[in-house]
């Protein structure tokens, strides 16, 4: 059997695309386990759709801040450990797979250190996809003139 760890950024408009995606994989494979992964204040939610049974819900904890930068700030610094913590749990069956939101790019780290494959999923449209990159590509072009 193949397990899948999802686990998308903790907002809705990422949680519910990784959701659909998890859906989908385990409706073409009953031989899929998808475990998903989200923070404790989205459990509620998760758990008030229905799903397959062959997708099982984990919680990590919360991470908060003050205005949006900080949110982001603690996503990216704040989840990794609570996730790992996750995955020594998680021994039957071993994770083969772990599908990441394309923004939590320590997941791959995660992935690589335990030698468990990664895929980043993008889960907002290709025209956010390529504001975010001019952003970041211009962003990097001025700091590196300075």
């Amino acid at each position: 059997m193949s397990h899948v760890l999802v686990i998308p950024y903790p907002s809705r408009g990422h949680i519910n695309p990784m959701m659909n995606l998890s859906k989908l994989l385990v409706s073409h494979n009953p031989n899929i386990l998808v475990t998903f992964v989200v923070t404790q204040e989205w459990q509620t939610l998760i758990n008030s759709e229905p799903k397959p049974d062959n997708i099982r819900l984990e919680t990590i904890p919360n991470v908060s801040g003050d205005n949006f930068m900080k949110v982001v700030e603690a996503v990216m610094t704040e989840m990794e450990a609570p996730f790992q913590r996750l995955i020594d749990r998680l021994v039957q069956p071993q994770p083969t797979l772990i599908i990441c939101d394309a923004f939590l790019f320590w997941a791959v780290d995660v992935g690589n250190r335990r030698n468990i494959p990664v895929a980043a999923f993008w889960t907002t449209s290709t025209s956010e996809l390529w504001v975010q990159f001019f952003h970041i590509f211009l962003q990097g072009k001025h700091l590196a003139k300075n």
